[in-house]
Parts: C-alpha cells; structure tokens; sequence
C-alpha cells in the first residue's frame, strides 16, 4: 500500500507490527512518518486500510500490542499513544490517549512481553535511555514501574522463562547504541 493512501501526511514509514483479534482476523499496524496506519491483511492479497492514528511528526514511530491495545511511541514526543483495538473487526480503532508521566515524552523504541503484560521503552528521553519497565494491567493508563539506567538501550526482546534456571523469571537482551 503506498503511503498516500494513509490519510494525513506521510512521506515515510519506518516500522510493522502485527495484530491477531480474537475472531482470528489478522492486521499490520504500520508506523508511519505522523502517526499509526492500521491494516486489514486476513486476505493478503487484498489489504484494506481501516484507519489511521495520527501522532507527532518523527522519522520514528514504533508500536506494540498486548491484549487488545496497541502502544505506540515516538522520538518526537506524545508519550505512550494508547489505542484500543477492542473493535477492530468493525473497523474501529479507538485512540485513548496519549500517556506521559516521570518526564518520559519520547522514545526511540517500544518492546512488549504479552506474557508479563509489560511494555519495556528504550532509547527514551528518561533513565539514560535505558530500559523502562510499564505495567499494562490498566490497558488504557500504562505505569511507568521501574527503570534499568547503566547505559543506553537501542533495541531489546524480553521473554519469560517457563523453566530452567530462570523459570519465573522476565529476562531483557538489550542492544546498546
């Protein structure tokens, strides 16, 4: 899909996200250069554009899912932008706010462990740009809960271990930048 079928104004896009609803219906969430675009790909042959989230003008805006929210962040600022995608099947996508708190604005990147229900923001404008822990257990007001400030972290995946050693445990591999 060429970025001038988004509405608004989007001379880039810089990152994909995938979401599954519960009837099993498949979408892209797509960063793009103002905001989120958000993409029915059930038949991939034929994508349908449901809509699109406008957000601050940035190079970067990165966004993940847990449950039935997406979080988007950007360099440019807004905080943590939640959007409900409860609706989705209907073609509504709801935006709900956008959250700031501690000082955070902006950040580089978002990572999210469905698993643990927490989102973890990198590369941001708080704690060194290390890695921030959210809890989403209130999906529509994600808490800043804890921060890991040694260095600057570009990228990380965080998983939860199930057994082993490390059964219980949430483990972060972090990129520095």
């Amino acid at each position: 899909i060429p970025l001038n079928q988004f509405a608004g104004s989007h001379s880039s896009g810089n990152d994909i996200w995938g979401y599954t609803s519960p009837s099993g219906r498949e979408y892209a969430i797509m960063g793009l250069e103002a905001g989120y675009g958000f993409v029915e790909i059930t038949d991939p042959t034929n994508p349908v554009i449901l809509d699109t989230i406008s957000g601050p003008a940035s190079t970067w805006h990165d966004i993940k899912v847990i449950g039935e929210y997406a979080y988007g962040v950007s360099e440019a600022g807004a905080g943590i932008q939640v959007i409900d995608l409860g609706d989705i099947d209907s073609g509504v996508v709801r935006w709900v706010k956008n959250k700031t708190q501690s000082g955070h604005s902006s950040t580089h990147n978002i990572v999210s462990n469905p698993d643990s229900g927490y989102l973890y923001l990198v590369g941001g404008n708080i704690a060194n740009g290390g890695l921030v822990a959210v809890d989403t257990t209130s999906p529509e007001d994600p808490t800043i809960v804890g921060q890991w400030s040694s260095f600057y972290v570009h990228d990380a995946q965080v998983v939860s271990y199930t057994e082993g050693p490390y059964a219980g445990r949430e483990i972060a591999f972090t990129l520095g930048g």
